[in-house]
């Protein structure tokens, strides 16, 4: 069992996460900007505390949920937070509820990168859509609960092929997933962290101002965004699930 909040965000990663019950079970999306507006929502006068009830916890999921998730990396920073959510209007953030708690984040969004074609050797500049965190809580895991968080992400993002994909610094259990789910195996390692795998080429060509051009094709395209900054912000809600439980 968790054990309760205590001070500071060393132990962010150990309060227990709380109950969204204004959010229906399966994956939403959320953007700074979603935040934002329901943040602008509560200040109004006549605000119900339903709606600050959920700010409030759905904001404090993504934080928990981050921390969890910086720290079973090992990593030094956190990437996944309601602040560094607001740092990019390109990223968003898919979060899985189950039993009304969230269970899993993945977090997306467009980077400029420089990376190594593995014909001609030299560096081309891409912005693909990244992979930026994938995070299923330890208690959730092996119970396909990542399998369907990534499923909703290509769907929602229009990814036909998950090879089109970079992923920031993945770690090894995100790369067997691929491996399994996917059949992504073979990738060069590049200088920024990132990981593309070999496919990530195919159907494309390098410009004269080395450039890489992906064919047209329904491979990625930013999705409408969801309703933000309703009057009825809980009940757009319904509105932002994009898949069932």
């Amino acid at each position: 069992m968790r054990r309760p909040a205590q001070l500071g965000r060393e132990r962010l990663a150990d309060e227990e996460v709380p109950e969204l019950s204004s959010v229906p079970d399966g994956v939403s999306r959320w953007t700074g900007a979603d935040l934002d507006s329901l943040h602008r929502a509560t200040l109004r006068g006549g605000a119900d505390a339903t709606l600050q009830d959920l700010r409030q916890k759905l904001c404090r999921t993504i934080d928990i949920l981050g921390a969890r998730s910086q720290e079973a990396q090992q990593i030094n920073a956190v990437l996944t937070s309601v602040a560094r959510l607001r740092e990019s209007n390109t990223f968003r953030l898919y979060l899985l509820t189950q039993s009304h708690r969230g269970v899993g984040i993945l977090k997306m969004g467009v980077k400029k990168l420089f990376v190594t074609h593995p014909v001609t050797r030299g560096l081309v500049e891409v912005d693909p859509l990244c992979v930026l965190d994938f995070y299923v809580d330890e208690s959730c895991q092996r119970q396909g609960y990542g399998k369907r968080l990534f499923m909703h992400m290509l769907e929602a993002e229009h990814v036909s092929r998950p090879a089109v994909l970079a992923i920031d610094r993945p770690s090894d259990k995100l790369l067997g997933f691929l491996k399994k789910h996917y059949g992504l195996r073979t990738c060069m390692p590049q200088a920024n962290n990132f990981v593309v795998f070999d496919e990530f080429f195919d159907h494309t060509t390098v410009s004269e101002r080395g450039r890489l051009l992906r064919a047209p094709s329904p491979v990625r395209a930013l999705p409408s965004p969801f309703p933000t900054g309703a009057s009825s912000a809980v009940g757009a809600i319904e509105t932002k699930n994009i898949g069932p439980g």
